[in-house]
């Protein structure tokens, strides 16, 4: 590993865990124009309520005692929550049966160590709880013109979703949004 390592998080971690998120959605506010993106509205409360919710996985990578950052530092972290799809027509399951999903969300990376590979590495721990929970997809969404993650999803096998409600989604601000999924083998 590049100088950290992966570990669920913890309750106290939320508030570290928040100013990474913060740190990392300034760049998408200023692409969008828009500083009230929802995860710059979040707050430490929101933060441990995922955290403690058993539904939802949260992972956090912290610097560890040989790397370039000061050891225990949260660098990044990832989310999933995990629900049934009662419409698996691509998840590997079969059609019309309810299946396990995993929503990622959150992915973020602290500016300065972003580029290493950490975002790759909370991405594929984050899909092998989900497995090991027993989800057949994942599926995620993000900003349009954030190129930088839709890159780094695609790499990861993510494709943009055709599913009916994907195409066109627009949040609450506005910003114009793709979905992405992979199924889980």
């Amino acid at each position: 590993m590049g100088g950290w390592r992966l570990r669920p998080a913890r309750t106290t971690d939320a508030g570290e865990v928040l100013v990474v998120s913060l740190a990392a959605f300034v760049s998408e506010a200023q692409r969008y124009g828009d500083p009230l993106l929802p995860p710059l509205r979040e707050t430490v409360d929101d933060v441990r309520a995922a955290i403690d919710d058993p539904a939802q996985r949260v992972v956090v990578a912290e610097a560890g005692a040989w790397s370039d950052w000061r050891p225990d530092r949260i660098l990044g972290a990832v989310r999933v929550r995990l629900a049934l799809d009662d419409d698996d027509d691509d998840g590997g399951g079969e059609a019309g049966a309810a299946a396990l999903v995993g929503h990622v969300g959150r992915l973020v990376v602290v500016p300065d160590a972003q580029g290493r590979g950490l975002g790759a590495a909370l991405l594929a721990a984050i899909e092998d709880a989900a497995r090991r929970a027993g989800a057949v997809r994942m599926q995620l969404f993000t900003g349009v013109e954030s190129e930088g993650p839709i890159r780094l999803y695609q790499r990861a096998g993510y494709r943009v979703s055709d599913r009916e409600g994907d195409l066109g989604r627009v949040d609450d601000r506005g910003v114009r949004l793709v979905v992405l999924a992979k199924p889980l083998a």
